[in-house]
């Protein structure tokens, strides 16, 4: 309204009464204003078919990239020959952008929702470090395997094994391509003798192909199905696992060692306190790991997260922490459990000798590494990190480096074993590896700026609404409003008029 169309009453009823009102307004903006703003966001985080985190999570928006390391058994000859120290390269890495979704979404009324995920790997050449026709000598795996599954037989059965794993292509060692080792596979003579073996104590043999990653480029069944917590109902359940392949256990570790929880990585609970552990599954780990807080923040794209990494206790089997001797196979419990530093995968691996460790033993009992030579763990390189911002549960930077080992063991009555000295052959290592972009960071930085926001916006209202009402103040006490010196004229010519 203009003021030269208002009298002096009414312009200071419009200056005292906006002031009184942006006061008002922006001292309740600064009290409650963010507790507010913290409360709506919290109520559109939970995972629903509508929500912005469905967006996000259904289908990651940025790029995955996987960073594969192979081993190379440099003399591998040598040592079958003469059973010398054996030598391995780690080659590497070969590179593939990985693509996920969830696929066949399926929502509960309990909070809880089920999914496959579906990976896909493209192969990113200029990231790589070697070329996918690269030949890499590694241990025969299936023949290994199948050798350890009879260490403990009578005489005959392994003489009748030696014999049938001779005529039939076993070895200790076989040489391949890159591709062939991670995705494309290769024939096996003695996966094919197996496949078609018509042995019921033997693990069941579906393909005489064999790659670490056969059969799982865009396979949507290879890993589910999971079922976790939207977060409808109970914020603090977001994203935590409830059940994988319909079960809340996995049946490898007894005890807590084999029950599900924590995240899968897409989705964590927010607004935790950044002392608490970060607690992972990842189903080719066959178990949890839990990330510890380090104490140390980092700033990526702007927004400060900290840093959730192993540490010595990540893969103990309980000589370090006696709450994680369940990670020991009961067959070797208590007295032959693995050293600390390494987790056996034979409870999940139909018994195959292999173990999972962080890279090139890093944390790991000395034992390890001192079979062979190529070991040389580095903190920044080989490391297992997480980058988290708490209040939103959103991770900044992921480093996820695991490696997979295969033990050999001298077998006089094998002949692929004997005389072989006992080592822990690396097999590969998997990184994966990905970081939060700038567009989705500025999304992330809007939503944490929105309480302060309010805060702020509440200070620029009082201070409007103090500014107007000590504007109101000094034009009544020096009688300055507009129109009022016409005003206090009439009133002294009609009070003079009066008492005349």
């Amino acid at each position: 309204m203009c003021c030269r169309c208002c009298g002096v009453t009414q312009q200071k009823v419009w200056v005292f009464g906006t002031g009184t009102l942006l006061a008002i307004s922006g001292l309740l903006s600064v009290i409650w204003g963010p507790s507010f703003m913290d409360s709506q966001i919290m109520k559109a985080l939970p995972l629903t078919p509508t929500s912005k985190t469905f967006e996000k999570w259904e289908e990651l928006p940025i790029p995955v990239y996987l960073h594969m390391y192979l081993w190379n058994w440099t003399n591998a000859a040598d040592v079958k020959a003469n059973g010398v120290k054996p030598i391995f390269e780690q080659l590497g890495p070969y590179v593939y952008r990985e693509e996920r979704k969830k696929m066949d979404l399926e929502w509960h009324v309990n909070g809880t929702v089920t999914f496959n995920p579906r990976r896909i790997w493209y192969w990113e050449e200029e990231m790589s470090g070697g070329k996918q026709t690269d030949i890499i000598t590694g241990p025969h795996l299936p023949s290994i395997a199948a050798a350890t599954s009879m260490k403990d037989s009578n005489a005959f059965l392994k003489f009748m094994f030696n014999q049938a794993l001779n005529a039939n292509g076993g070895a200790l060692y076989t040489t391949h391509t890159a591709s062939e080792w991670l995705f494309e596979g290769f024939y096996d003579e003695f996966l094919h003798y197996a496949m078609n073996l018509n042995n019921p104590l033997a693990p069941e043999i579906l393909d005489d192909h064999f790659a670490w990653f056969l059969n799982r480029n865009g396979s949507k069944d290879f890993e589910g199905p999971f079922t976790v917590h939207t977060g409808v109902g109970d914020i603090k359940e977001m994203g935590e696992i409830k059940y994988w392949k319909g079960l809340n256990h996995t049946g490898w570790y007894d005890g807590e060692c084999g029950r599900l929880n924590g995240s899968t990585t897409d989705l964590f609970v927010p607004d935790e306190p950044k002392e608490k552990a970060l607690t992972i599954f990842i189903p080719d780990t066959c178990r949890i790991i839990n990330l510890e807080y380090s104490g140390v923040s980092y700033e990526i794209e702007g927004i400060q997260g900290w840093k959730y990494e192993v540490t010595p206790n990540t893969f103990d089997n309980g000589q370090l922490n006696g709450n994680m001797k369940c990670y020991c196979p009961a067959d070797r419990f208590p007295d032959d459990c693995p050293a600390s530093g390494a987790t056996s995968l034979g409870p999940c691996a139909d018994g195959a000798p292999m173990y999972l460790s962080a890279d090139h033993f890093m944390y790991a009992d000395e034992s390890y590494a001192n079979t062979i030579t190529g070991f040389d763990p580095e903190y920044e390189k080989n490391n297992f990190y997480i980058i988290m911002e708490r209040r939103m549960g959103v991770p900044l930077k992921v480093v996820a480096n695991v490696m997979i080992t295969l033990y050999i063991e001298e077998d006089t009555s094998i002949d692929i074993l004997k005389g072989v000295p006992s080592f822990y052959a690396p097999l590969f290592t998997t990184s994966s590896q990905a970081q939060i972009n700038a567009e989705l960071a500025s999304e992330l930085k809007l939503v944490l700026s929105l309480p302060a926001i309010a805060r702020y916006t509440g200070v620029g209202l009082l201070c409007v609404g103090c500014i107007l009402l000590i504007i109101g103040a000094v034009l009544s006490c020096k009688r300055k409003w507009r129109g009022q010196a016409e005003a206090d004229r009439l009133a002294l010519s009609k009070n003079s008029s009066g008492t005349w």
